[in-house]
């Protein structure tokens, strides 16, 4: 399926391509789909390489990787990071919160993610973001693909 996407890359047909064939496409990371299957052949056959680089990562796969991400950028002495219209914040810290247009008053909470959307609201602890893959699960399972 990829390979026939990547044929289309750069030309007319790759809009149309993209949208037909991409959502047929397991969902799965690079480590699942190719390094761990291609490294279980073997150091010698594995045609896996690995270059020295000096470069930061952080996979951004939760709301507190993406919150510690984006405080390295935007320092703040609570270490909240707020994405609002207006803040407040009093005896709080270390909060990430997404409700763009919104005023915010963020009180007495710590580690708390909440994260508004158009048609959703997530409200979890950074302890628990990662958990948000249930989230998606369920919303699969009960066919509400339109808030995935």
């Amino acid at each position: 399926m990829l390979e026939k996407i990547a044929a289309d890359f750069g030309t007319k047909k790759f809009a149309a391509t993209f949208r037909r064939l991409y959502p047929q496409c397991e969902n799965i990371s690079v480590d699942y789909a190719i390094l761990e299957p291609r490294s279980a052949k073997g150091e010698e056959s594995s045609n896996i390489f690995c270059l020295r680089a000096d470069f930061g990562w952080n996979d951004l796969g939760s709301w507190t990787a993406l919150h510690e991400h984006a405080s390295a950028k935007q320092p703040s002495s609570d270490g909240n990071l707020i994405s609002a219209q207006g803040i407040f914040t009093a005896n709080a810290s270390r909060n990430y919160v997404h409700a763009p247009g919104k005023f915010v008053a963020v009180v007495g909470v710590n580690d708390v993610v909440v994260v508004e959307t158009e048609d959703a609201l997530l409200i979890t602890t950074r302890e628990n973001s990662q958990d948000v893959g249930k989230v998606v699960k369920y919303l699969d399972e009960k066919k509400l693909k339109k808030l995935i």
